[in-house]
């Protein structure tokens, strides 16, 4: 038998309603009794069955609740690989014919604190059958999932048979569930780099020092939407990391691109993709912090048709928010005042303690002060390997708009 956990009275509501996270606050004994990483039941102040989860006494989130079944046994292989096989099959049927995908994506898969990344090289393997030599970037972001490493493996390998593994414990929110930063190839063979394919396009991936696991997947239907509107477009990508917002416009016949990023290493890698994909000679590489090169570029006169600008979280906690937003409305300022009349800006933000109300305002306020006339043509998203779990709003942190510019008044 596994220990229960009860719920203060009244705190059971959004758990019932399907929300994974059961806070400390929210429990009725002490959080000091829980079992470090074990699992737990978790019931009602009426005794109600509410769900199983893995527990930790030293993190704001008590329980993840990771099934509604008291039957299933959170300590067994068999329940991992089963999760992990309906994720895939999910994969397979919303994304068929790409193999460079997430996986599973945490809560919104039921397996709360798990994060896989699937790398598969662009020149061959059978994604049907789970693909011979595709790489997977995971992430182990609660105490629960760190303890049970070796059951995820087995899991892994049953249902997706990659050549190899790495573990990407460099995120900040390990930190929360008392865990280390670290990265480590965890099984079978890791190559330094995969060369996957997104659409014609060819890109790098390094599995232990790119960005999060490796590559922005999230963006690719958003990319794809902005490339089939570069045909002889100038382009601007601001915070271009892999480059690939200008590399997939380029491919769709944009006349020439601008890439600027602060990383050196980023710059390298942009080039280096320009290269693979036959666009050297149309593509210009910036370093630089973009906030300031956005602003020398405009203080020259540059303009461009379309300017995309997709920067990192610059809210990674809620007290974060409020600083953030002046930088995305100064962000969103400095990329308009770079757009032609009658351009699009593509503007994100992956930080989701930002909500997209807030994120609208600032972008609309951003348009306000430069006199700038604008229209939200697209409202998009994460892309579907990135699902949103419709009971917790935290799951859906990429808010996309694209904005038609006219003239200054």
């Amino acid at each position: 038998m596994i220990p229960t956990v009860v719920l203060r009275p009244g705190a059971e509501r959004r758990v019932a309603r399907g929300h994974a996270w059961v806070f400390s606050n929210e429990l009725h004994s002490p959080v000091t009794e829980l079992p470090p990483g074990g699992a737990v039941a978790v019931r009602d102040a009426r005794g109600r069955f509410l769900g199983l989860g893995h527990a930790n006494p030293s993190s704001l989130i008590a329980v993840r609740i990771l099934s509604r079944d008291p039957r299933d046994d959170l300590d067994g292989v068999d329940f991992y690989a089963g999760r992990i096989q309906a994720a895939w099959q999910a994969r397979r049927l919303l994304l068929p014919g790409r193999d460079s995908v997430r996986v599973v994506a945490g809560d919104a898969d039921l397996l709360s604190g798990l994060v896989v990344d699937r790398y598969a090289p662009a020149d061959g393997g059978d994604s049907a059958a789970g693909g011979a030599g595709a790489i997977l970037s995971v992430q182990l972001t609660s105490l629960g999932m760190e303890l049970r490493r070796d059951l995820l493996a087995q899991a892994l390998q049953r249902v997706l048979s990659p050549a190899g593994a790495v573990l990407r414990g460099d995120v900040s929110v390990r930190a929360l569930e008392g865990l280390p930063q670290q990265v480590e190839d965890w099984f079978g063979a890791v190559p330094a780099q995969v060369i996957i394919a997104e659409g014609t396009a060819r890109f790098r991936v390094d599995p232990r020092q790119g960005q999060k696991t490796g590559f922005f997947l999230d963006q690719v239907d958003n990319r794809a939407w902005g490339a089939a509107r570069a045909s002889g477009a100038r382009v601007l990508d601001a915070y271009a990391h892999t480059g690939a917002w200008a590399i997939q416009a380029l491919l769709a016949g944009a006349s020439s691109a601008v890439a600027l990023d602060v990383s050196e290493r980023a710059c390298a890698m942009i080039s280096a993709h320009a290269a693979d994909n036959g666009l050297s000679d149309r593509l210009q590489v910036l370093q630089g912090d973009a906030r300031q090169v956005l602003g020398e570029l405009a203080a020259r006169g540059e303009r461009f048709d379309l300017v995309f600008l997709d920067p990192p979280a610059f809210a990674k906690t809620r007290k974060a928010a409020a600083p953030a937003l002046k930088a995305y409305r100064q962000v969103n300022r400095l990329g308009m005042a770079l757009v032609k009349p009658g351009g699009l800006l593509f503007t994100s933000s992956c930080s989701h303690h930002i909500h997209e109300e807030r994120f609208l305002d600032e972008v609309a306020h951003a348009a306000h002060d430069l006199g700038r006339p604008a229209r939200i043509v697209r409202r998009g998203e994460q892309a579907p390997d990135h699902p949103v779990h419709p009971a917790m709003p935290e799951t859906r942190y990429l808010k996309h708009l694209v904005l038609h510019l006219g003239d200054a008044s």
